[in-house]
């Protein structure tokens, strides 16, 4: 339940992201504004991991580079949500992001990609993905 409860916390917190980065893309800029959100992150990640860091950040170099993506994906994720959220609205802009994570994770699940467990994709899988589409059109519909 612990984790549980971390991701439900931290998925409140991504809701706050876009139209805080929507604001400062207004005085700042929208790809600045990723920028400046970037950059504010690495360094309050660079505190605990001087602190409390049991890796090698140096270690970087031993990885493939495909494994660096994730900074390259976040920073998409970030100027999309910014330049959707005063558009169409943060409930509409999450619920389509989720949506594409979900359609995402089934297809990561399903094929066993990067070393996981293969979980077919089934017709409650697809049930799920359709209901929660039925959500996005229930949210975008005006």
């Amino acid at each position: 339940m612990y984790y549980i409860a971390l991701v439900v916390f931290a998925g409140c917190i991504v809701a706050l992201q876009p139209p805080i980065n929507a604001a400062l893309s207004r005085t700042v800029g929208l790809l600045e504004s990723g920028l400046i959100s970037f950059a504010i992150g690495a360094v309050f990640l660079a505190v605990p991991v001087l602190l409390m860091g049991r890796g090698s950040v140096f270690r970087v170099i031993e990885t493939p580079v495909w494994q660096w993506a994730g900074g390259v994906l976040g920073a998409f994720m970030v100027v999309s949500t910014t330049l959707a959220a005063p558009r169409i609205g943060v409930l509409a802009t999450l619920v389509a992001m989720i949506f594409g994570n979900l359609v995402m994770a089934a297809i990561i699940d399903h094929n066993g990609w990067f070393g996981l467990n293969v979980l077919p994709f089934d017709w409650r899988r697809m049930l799920g993905l359709v209901l929660v589409l039925a959500g996005i059109v229930l949210v975008v519909r005006r």
